[in-house]
């Protein structure tokens, strides 16, 4: 859904564009829990590449890291390692922290959420599911543009 701006142009709503930003950035920390008990204790306790490599321990992480002839140990392996990378690293740490506060916290795009909100024209499409009165617009400006479609 996009809206003309006052050059003609038309644009993202910025209502939508926020409101999916909110919906990330609060939810952002809760989708990384999730994934980590998905993931379970192996993302912890996965060796490294050196270990998967090493004469020794080799055939042992081949045999038990291997879930079927699909999905074999180096996969496997690859994708514990990249999940790791992902949630748990210092580089995970820092996007999250980035994420919430350097892009302003939550409260903050809630906020604007609420300035942009067009509310006319939600009072409107309220008005002509309801059957309601032009009383509803006492004091208020009615909508005169439309949203693009």
């Amino acid at each position: 859904m996009g809206k003309r701006s006052d050059s003609g142009l038309l644009m993202p709503d910025q209502s939508l564009l926020m409101t999916g930003r909110y919906h990330a950035i609060s939810n952002l920390p809760r989708m990384m829990h999730i994934c980590r008990e998905l993931m379970g204790g192996q993302i912890c306790v996965t060796p490294d590449i050196a270990t998967f490599e090493a004469s020794e321990t080799k055939p042992w992480l081949q045999k038990f890291y291997s879930i079927n002839d699909v999905w074999a140990a180096e996969d496997r392996r690859k994708l514990l390692a990249f999940a790791r990378d992902l949630l748990n690293s210092d580089y995970a740490g820092h996007r999250l922290t980035f994420q919430l506060f350097a892009q302003s916290p939550p409260f903050a795009h809630l906020a604007a959420i609420y300035r942009n909100f067009d509310w006319a024209s939600a009072l409107e499409v309220t008005q002509r599911c309801a059957g309601l009165s032009d009383r509803i617009w006492a004091g208020q400006q009615r909508p005169n543009k439309r949203h693009a479609t």
